[in-house]
């Protein structure tokens, strides 16, 4: 595949110009101050069923998460139950997430708990705004010097994980993580720099852009990208954000090499076709581990099956609801367990 020819620097910054303005218009409204306020995760005995919301504070910045527990947690005390985090893309956050992109009616109707957290904005010490402050994950993708960069992401997932598998019954060995753009990139990064935790993860529209340590495991992964992304061009190239100007890598390269990393056999690509979805999965490792990928024409930049948004077409491509990204990823992690240490 051939990268598309590089967009001349003028150009880019008027381009850079407009996206913005659309962007301050479609986002409604900066996030409210109560998004920030100091409330605190729910008491033992108040982890029952339904939406909890809170905040946790690590390293002296407070985290708003939220999480939804199925309708019949209580009917059985003994169960333990899988539990993913479903991480949303840049400007969004954990609430909108869970319900834009249908984690809560998946919980109910699957038996999973879902913990949605928002990430830190791109000023930490600055009130989030969709479009000049967004929220975003430190995937490691940015550089050092940045404001972000310097917030220890990893740290405050380390944190999420001991509240919510010490306040719900989770089953260690069922522990996933899902994201888009920008958290499609923090659950790869999971998978390569905490995967003794992790049985699957999962990510549409996202790269990753650390590399996993030596002694790392293999995590199956599951990638989903729009043919038609502008933001994330399967082709690679340039891509345009409020915030940034950025070159993406060819995709299928990169995939590849996740998947050696993971063990997966070296094999021939052979994408089969099915209309406007293409797919491929690798055989998997001896330990078990797979990477699979989907690209689905005529899709740009949204997740497939979430909600439409103002202006999505201009903002991030054409969309394309041939599958509910949602529902095909909890097919994939359904069936994956961790890996134990004595494997």
């Amino acid at each position: 595949m051939t990268a598309p020819p590089p967009i001349p620097p003028d150009r880019a910054r008027w381009l850079g110009v407009i996206v913005l303005a659309v962007l301050a218009l479609a986002a409604r409204r900066t996030e409210s101050p109560e998004a920030f306020a100091n409330s605190t995760f729910p008491r033992v005995d108040d982890a029952r069923e339904g939406l909890h919301q809170g905040t946790i504070e690590v390293d002296g910045h407070l985290w708003p998460f939220a999480l939804h527990v199925p309708t019949d947690y209580e009917d059985d005390p003994q169960r333990q139950w899988p539990l993913v985090l479903a991480l949303h893309g840049a400007s969004g956050s954990g609430a909108s997430f869970l319900d834009e992109a249908g984690w809560d009616e998946l919980a109910d109707r699957e038996g999973v708990i879902i913990a949605a957290p928002s990430a830190l904005p791109m000023r930490p010490n600055v009130s989030p705004g969709r479009a000049f402050n967004p929220r975003l994950w430190n995937t490691g993708q940015h550089p050092p010097d940045r404001p972000r960069s310097q917030i220890d992401d990893l740290a405050f997932f380390d944190a999420l994980l001991v509240e919510v598998t010490r306040r719900w019954r989770i089953d260690p060995d069922r522990i996933y993580a899902a994201g888009h753009s920008n958290g499609g990139a923090m659950a790869l990064r999971l998978a390569a720099e905490r995967s003794e935790v992790f049985a699957a993860v999962a990510s549409v529209a996202g790269l990753r852009y650390v590399e996993p340590p030596e002694d790392a495991r293999g995590v199956s992964m599951l990638t989903i990208f729009g043919g038609a992304d502008p933001i994330l061009p399967t082709e690679g190239g340039l891509s345009i954000l409020p915030w940034e100007v950025r070159r993406t890598p060819e995709i299928l390269p990169e995939l590849k090499r996740y998947a050696a990393q993971i063990g997966c056999p070296d094999v021939p690509t052979v994408i089969e076709h099915d209309g406007p979805l293409h797919s491929f999965f690798y055989p998997p490792s001896p330990e078990g581990q797979t990477l699979g990928f989907i690209v689905l024409d005529r899709h740009g930049h949204a997740w497939p099956g979430g909600h439409a948004q103002l202006a999505e077409p201009l903002l991030i491509g054409p969309r394309n609801d041939l599958i509910d990204a949602t529902a095909v990823i909890w097919k994939f992690f359904a069936h994956r367990r961790r890996r134990s240490s004595e494997d």
